[in-house]
């Protein structure tokens, strides 16, 4: 199942199922990758990579008008599958700050709803609309756009 609305997330890596709050993602640095769990139990959704997110903090004002209607105190979630040939986006331009597919190295910029700033991508990341709850951060709203790449070979 798809990330659903009142999902909190967890680390993708390691054990931990602790709901992540703002101040578990570092302002301005290196993206981290999380999965959706069900809010009304212990069920994390990582049973397929296109539930598999990318997420990052930045200060609310360097959001781009889009991403900060999607962000939760700075916290916006894209989809890590990439939209040119479905390869996992895992790589961080540092200089630019900016998501950097190893594939064909298209690139995405998390401060603009994942938009495409280096191609051969044509289409941007899809993105979650973020909430708090409390202090956890939960998905608001699925994924904006179709998850998957555009080329098939």
């Amino acid at each position: 199942m798809s990330p659903q609305p009142g999902d909190y997330l967890v680390r993708a890596t390691g054990d931990d199922v602790t709901p992540l709050t703002p101040a578990d993602i570092e302002t301005g640095a290196r993206a981290i990758q999380v999965w959706p769990a069900a809010a009304d139990g212990d069920i994390v959704r990582d049973g397929t990579l296109f539930n598999l997110l990318i997420v990052s903090r930045w200060d609310p004002a360097m959001l781009g008008a889009e991403a900060q209607g999607y962000a939760a105190e700075g916290v916006v979630a894209q989809s890590v599958i990439c939209t040119h040939s479905a390869c996992e986006v895992t790589d961080w331009a540092e200089d630019l700050q900016v998501l950097e597919c190893p594939c064909h190295l298209s690139r995405f910029d998390p401060r603009f709803n994942g938009a495409v700033v280096q191609g051969p991508a044509t289409r941007r990341l899809p993105a979650l609309a973020l909430a708090m709850d409390g202090e956890r951060i939960v998905v608001a709203q699925p994924f904006d756009s179709r998850v998957g790449g555009d080329v098939t070979e």
